[in-house]
């Protein structure tokens, strides 16, 4: 059972006061366009999932855990509360919370999971330091044994488990983030660099200051990709691709030419073939037998 569920079982749901909600220090701050979408399902349909809060920690008034987008558009139609459940948790579990309910939503880009996935294992680790550090002690009961699979899971299989992502996804994710720099991060959140793995994968190639120059290029409209902020920076000669970029530079040009069935079907090719390699690329079993 996910922490979110052993924390709400039982839980009954209230009318929370929205301006005792504190809605601050999220990971993802709610654009106006996604909180006036919500606005327009909530008005057609109602709110359909509560939001999870806990008391706040100085004991004044609520902490929001997840449904920013849900209070944000139930103040845009200018209602006084909104649906809620309870919890009991600290910090960290809160952030756990968080991180899960986005992950599990599937709507994040590129970026974004890259960073959920690397604050979950933060967390992750915070919450089982066994698991951290591989100091798990073999358990004596079968009760044991459970509580122990469940405790101290290494992180990359139990962010798989809950995101449905293969655990080279996840560990790859986790590495993207950790090699971006924050301020290229800051400069490309909603450029089209944010929803393309690969040309994130080849910013974070660059050294950090590299990365904030070309990430200046792209989010100021003087280039497309990470290649072309690198010519149009100066970092290198017109015309001089490195060898990696060089396939990226081709597709873009071929994809320019497609039409939108084309490329959805591209997009399906794509994924399948990212799956393959993933699925490819996962340690495989030890035999039994053989020396570990």
């Amino acid at each position: 059972m996910s922490l979110l569920a052993n924390l709400t079982a039982g839980s009954p749901m209230f009318l929370a006061e929205l301006a005792t909600i504190d809605v601050s220090d999220r990971l993802r701050p709610v654009t106006e366009a996604n909180a006036q979408l919500t606005a327009a399902s909530i008005s057609e349909l109602g709110q359909l999932q509560p939001i999870i809060v806990r008391v706040h920690p100085t004991g004044n008034g609520l902490k929001l855990i997840a449904g920013g987008r849900r209070c944000a558009a139930t103040a845009l139609l200018g209602r006084k509360e909104i649906l809620a459940v309870l919890v009991e948790c600290n910090d960290d579990e809160a952030r756990m919370i968080e991180i899960d309910e986005n992950l599990a939503r599937e709507e994040l880009n590129p970026l974004d999971r890259a960073f959920f996935l690397a604050e979950r294992k933060r967390v992750y680790e915070v919450l089982n330091p066994q698991a951290a550090h591989g100091k798990a002690k073999k358990p004596k009961t079968d009760a044991g044994k459970v509580a122990n699979i469940a405790t101290f899971a290494r992180f990359s299989k139990d962010a798989a488990k809950a995101t449905g992502l293969s655990e080279r996804s996840v560990q790859l994710a986790c590495a993207l983030a950790a090699a971006l720099s924050p301020d290229a991060v800051a400069l490309i959140r909603g450029t089209k660099l944010a929803d393309n793995q690969a040309q994130l994968q080849a910013l974070a190639a660059l050294d950090p200051a590299e990365q904030v120059t070309a990430a200046r290029e792209v989010a100021e409209g003087r280039a497309s990709n990470v290649a072309k902020a690198r010519v149009s920076a100066g970092l290198v000669p017109a015309g001089a691709v490195r060898p990696e970029d060089g396939p990226l530079v081709k597709l873009e040009a071929l994809l320019a030419r497609m039409t939108p069935g084309q490329l959805r079907d591209a997009l399906a090719m794509v994924q399948a073939k990212v799956a393959a390699a993933d699925a490819a690329q996962k340690p495989k079993a030890s035999r039994r037998g053989a020396a570990a």
